[in-house]
């Protein structure tokens, strides 16, 4: 950081006490608001049966786009913003496949030891990928790039699996009967199981909170979004769908405090629903899609410079590097007027630690 305070008195030597005081100011009282997003989605069964997609949308609804054509057996969808890569598992060709956020350049990661793999959570700071099979009742795991897979947890699964990164966790869904299930966690090395939820119907796809301290799934048996204290104490349904109108996949919009999830209109004509955190104000997103199994986000933060979903001190870094360049392709351009100034700074820190 001191060498990007030197760079910018060479440039700009006026203009810094205002910049530094700036900052100061901003990072002891600055708000986090709420950015903007993009929902990557599975959608599968129409027009027909065979059909699939990988399709991607604003979280306010608008750019629906098709990014990847897989055909009936899309389950799991998971994105890498750092990377841009999005990744996926197939139960009719039984791999987990990957490709860059736009669909191109789509490659084969894990072809062998699988059966029915369900779902896919990524680690990036650890180089690891998770999934889940509902035949061969496990969670396995391999590299980023499909390489050392292995089995790692012989257990029922469902269709729900999530990384907490911050306590080396993995969560996930099983399956003990048709109408009946549970949420489990476990180390990422596959140590020390233990049940979170039981008793609960049959709990589907799930997402975590981990600094609200609260974990969210779908239940397409007695159709409801539900939540839990992480240990699975204070179960609340947040949302009742009835007339065997089925919740699909789920996902979290923390910095807009929102729940979005996959929810069935007729049979397999879904729509994309959010609501509050704690269930209220549910509005329609987006509808026309065939079963919606799995939704994962992208933030889009103004102020993430390099792409890892977090505004923090390496962000700030690249804006001081580049403070006063003009004319466009500016690295620390945050809001696109083709400079970086304090209007730059001054957005960046409004998102300081969002994502983070």
């Amino acid at each position: 950081m001191k060498s990007h305070l030197v760079a910018l008195r060479m440039g700009t030597s006026s203009s810094l006490p205002a910049c530094v005081a700036l900052a100061i100011v901003a990072l002891l009282g600055a708000v986090p608001v709420a950015a903007e997003g993009t929902l990557y989605f599975a959608d599968i069964f129409k027009p027909t049966y065979p059909d699939g997609y990988i399709r991607s949308v604003y979280t306010d609804g608008s750019d629906l786009q098709m990014l990847v054509d897989t055909g009936g057996g899309l389950r799991g969808v998971a994105v890498d913003p750092a990377a841009g890569k999005l990744y996926w598992t197939n139960v009719d060709t039984d791999k987990i496949r990957r490709a860059n956020l736009d669909g191109t350049s789509p490659e084969d990661l894990v072809t062998e030891g699988l059966a029915f793999p369900m779902a896919v959570a990524l680690h990036p700071p650890l180089n690891k990928l998770y999934w889940g099979d509902q035949t061969l009742a496990q969670i396995g795991s391999a590299n980023l790039d499909g390489s050392n897979a292995a089995p790692l947890i012989s257990t029922p699964f469902h269709s729900g699996l999530e990384v907490d990164a911050l306590n080396g966790k993995l969560y996930w869904s099983t399956s003990l009967t048709g109408v009946e299930g549970e949420i489990l966690r476990a180390n990422l090395d596959g140590s020390n199981v233990e049940i979170v939820v039981t008793e609960i119907d049959k709990p589907a796809d799930i997402a975590l909170d981990i600094a609200g301290g609260k974990i969210y799934w779908t239940d397409y048996v007695v159709d409801v979004v539900r939540r839990a204290n992480l240990n699975g104490s204070n179960v609340e349904t947040l949302y009742v769908v009835g007339a065997n109108l089925n919740p699909g996949g789920i996902v979290l919009d923390l910095s807009d405090g929102k729940v979005y999830w996959g929810q069935a209109v007729t049979t397999n004509r879904d729509k994309i629903i959010r609501m509050n955190l704690d269930g209220s104000d549910p509005e329609d997103v987006i509808d026309g899609f065939g079963i919606v199994t799995k939704i994962d986000i992208i933030l889009q933060i103004p102020g993430d410079l390099n792409g890892d979903g977090c505004v923090d001190q390496r962000d700030l870094g690249i804006l001081l590097a580049d403070w006063g360049c003009q004319g466009g392709n500016c690295p620390g351009d945050v809001d696109g007027d083709g400079d970086t100034d304090q209007s730059d700074l001054g957005l960046m820190l409004t998102h300081w630690g969002e994502g983070c």
